[in-house]
């Protein structure tokens, strides 16, 4: 697969280049191979048998391969979900090209290899293979058309249905999301109130399991109480340029990913989170079903809160994410009842204006939408807090 993609690169190239001399030296000969039209449908007339009967296999080796494609150093590296390089997205279009390889089969198919990666697939110099073919449905489900998914939709709601229940190393579980969300963006609404109802469904139980991750990072202030408190261990940050490099460089020291503790992830759960959570809610339930939203809203804030409260130094990645998440969602009318109180607690506690400069302008947000909501408890708010500060 690793050969076969090599020359599919190369075929690309000569494809897209100006220069025919460029082409020939990429190719390492300067044997005429024939039209590269006819090179593609050799090599699609070779992969067409062995996707159809060996279709776990092919995809695994996909997933394989784009491992080895990605791109070592990238202008953008500051994402929870990675973007994908160029040699990576031509395995996606040799994909497409496959004529066997229609999208509810490659859904199948990734499923299958979920559940069960070949073998002979594994190598544990590598980022957990499930992981990297999570990655590869991402990038395609991002360039298939909207007829294609939307007819898919059966299909794609069986994969993120049993991803969920596979324990998915976190990396994994984040593509799970991202792979939701596109479909919401390509799709927002569906025909059928029971798809409808099913979508509602699987999104609660995918924002639950993120939410969950997100909350690693905390520990019970007693085995009585639920309260939750800040652990005071070193915090994974979401920024710069060594988000990817710092994340494989603790998967690489462990022989499996799912022997590696979660709690590494907690900052890019609440960035993600931050990212498509508001927007995510907002298209999945219609108006007159925004109350089925608020309970999943308090759990989010259970592990929110904690970490806003916390004003420490090792604390600041989950600061900084955290109210992001909550301004992005004070946007939303309907989100109020599930964060009002504990903005006006945080906005009165003592230590609220230790933070970082980044976030004030996310607080201002907050606060815009708190006078917006409910202008007179606001106005005995600041006049409180105006007090307590002088």
């Amino acid at each position: 697969m690793s050969s076969v993609t090599l020359l599919w690169s190369v075929l690309h190239q000569a494809d897209i280049s100006d220069k025919p001399a460029a082409a020939s030296a990429a190719a390492t000969s300067n044997i005429n191979l024939g039209s590269t039209k006819k090179l593609r449908q050799q090599i699609l007339e070779l992969l067409g048998p062995i996707s159809m009967n060996h279709g776990a296999h092919f995809m695994a080796a996909i997933a394989y391969v784009w491992n080895e494609r990605k791109q070592v150093k990238t202008p953008i590296r500051n994402k929870v979900i990675p973007v994908a390089s160029e040699e990576q997205l031509l395995l996606v279009e040799l994909v497409r090209s496959v004529s066997a390889m229609h999208t509810e089969t490659v859904m199948q198919t990734v499923k299958e290899v979920l559940k069960q990666p070949p073998a002979t697939a594994k190598d544990k110099k590598h980022i957990s293979l499930e992981v990297c073919m999570l990655q590869f449905f991402y990038a395609y489900v991002q360039r298939i058309p909207v007829s294609s998914l939307v007819d898919s939709w059966p299909s794609l709601l069986v994969l993120l249905k049993d991803s969920m229940q596979l324990g998915l190393p976190a990396p994994g579980q984040f593509l799970i999301l991202g792979v939701l969300n596109e479909f919401i963006l390509k799709n927002p609404n569906l025909e059928s109130k029971k798809d409808q109802r099913e979508l509602q469904d699987v999104t609660h139980k995918v924002v639950e399991a993120i939410g969950t991750i997100a909350g690693s990072s905390l520990e019970p202030t007693t085995w009585l109480r639920r309260n939750l408190e800040v652990k005071a261990s070193p915090q994974i940050v979401v920024d710069g340029t060594n988000l990817e490099a710092d994340v494989e460089d603790l998967m690489l020291t462990v022989m499996e990913a799912s022997s590696f503790t979660p709690s590494v992830y907690s900052v890019h759960a609440l960035t993600l989170l931050a990212e498509v959570l508001a927007h995510l809610l907002d298209m999945v339930f219609y108006s007159d079903e925004k109350e089925k939203v608020i309970p999943l809203l308090v759990n989010i804030m259970h592990y929110v809160v904690p970490y806003l409260r916390n004003h420490s130094a090792h604390n600041a990645p989950s600061y900084r994410a955290c109210i992001q998440l909550l301004s992005s969602l004070s946007g939303y009318q309907y989100t109020r009842r599930a964060w009002k109180k504990e903005a006006f607690d945080l906005f009165m506690d003592h230590t609220f204006f230790q933070m970082d400069a980044s976030c004030v302008s996310h607080w201002r947000a907050i606060i815009d939408h708190l006078m917006t909501h409910d202008k007179t408890t606001f106005r005995d708010l600041i006049s409180k807090r105006y007090i307590f500060y002088l």
